[in-house]
């Protein structure tokens, strides 16, 4: 897609599965060095792997977004080893179990914001300093339609997913003057494990409540990282954009009124 990607340094967080690893497989297609980050290094290591398999290049650093000191020793490290980084993409995350507020536990709480909304300060604040250098960069962050809403049962997950947009918002202003864009995706129900369990159950409904009539897949969400990150969205800051299919536009009255009108097909 963005062949002139060809040698720009991209760091992915929570690169070892699911939206991250698409993410990853996809900037390297387009000539980007990958910095695969994670946890699990079994899982960056395999995400490496999968990279090098298409002949492209990839590095693994195990890195936990919710660890200050870890995320600016990796950052350093990338950053000497290859004297610029051009793209961060704020990825890394998970879900826990659904649970209303009142019954959640302290644990829950603390390690989700730790992780989506500490995670996605430590790593932009760590390399948009590299970036300013340069006087570029390119920075996407994940959020979720769960911060267009929120999620009943998943307080935590929507309220980091919510202040990720207006942490997008500020860091857009403060770093556009350094040539740096600064850019979210709110993907709604996307094909990973993290949505094994609800598709199981619920995917026909869905299907049914998308105005697109699929779920998404991971490659959808890697697509919209490579438009904010490509060469000719230099002038693309500030923006929140839904990677749903139109879930979110649709209610419950949409999906009556839909029912009633009557099929073209059978007219």
């Amino acid at each position: 897609m963005y062949k002139n990607m060809e040698g720009q340094i991209a760091v992915i967080t929570g690169g070892g599965s699911g939206i991250g690893r698409d993410i990853c497989i996809e900037f390297a297609k387009c000539g980007a060095k990958v910095m695969v980050t994670g946890r699990t290094e079994a899982n960056i290591n395999e995400t490496k792997k999968l990279i090098q398999d298409l002949n492209g290049y990839a590095e693994a650093y195990k890195m936990d977004v919710s660890n200050k000191e870890n995320v600016e020793s990796v950052f350093e490290e990338i950053y000497n080893k290859h004297g610029k980084i051009d793209i961060l993409i704020n990825n890394a995350g998970f879900s826990t179990p659904p649970t209303f507020c009142t019954n959640m536990s302290d644990s829950d709480w603390d390690g989700l914001i730790k992780t989506h909304l500490y995670g996605a300060f430590y790593c932009s604040r760590a390399c948009a300093k590299f970036m300013k250098k340069n006087n570029y960069g390119r920075i996407v962050n994940m959020s979720s339609v769960a911060g267009v809403f929120g999620f009943a049962g998943n307080i935590n997950y929507s309220t980091a997913k919510t202040a990720i947009v207006g942490f997008t918002y500020s860091l857009a202003k403060e770093l556009g003057p350094y040539g740096i864009t600064v850019n979210a995706i709110q993907p709604g129900i996307i094909r990973t494990s993290m949505t094994e369990e609800a598709l199981n159950a619920l995917e026909a409904k869905f299907v049914d409540e998308t105005p697109i009539k699929r779920i998404g897949e991971p490659k959808d969400v890697a697509s919209a990282a490579l438009f904010f990150c490509g060469p000719d969205s230099g002038f693309v800051t500030g923006v929140i954009m839904r990677v749903d299919g139109g879930y979110v536009l649709n209610t419950g009255m949409d999906i009556l009124m839909m029912q009633m009108c009557p099929d073209e097909q059978n007219n």
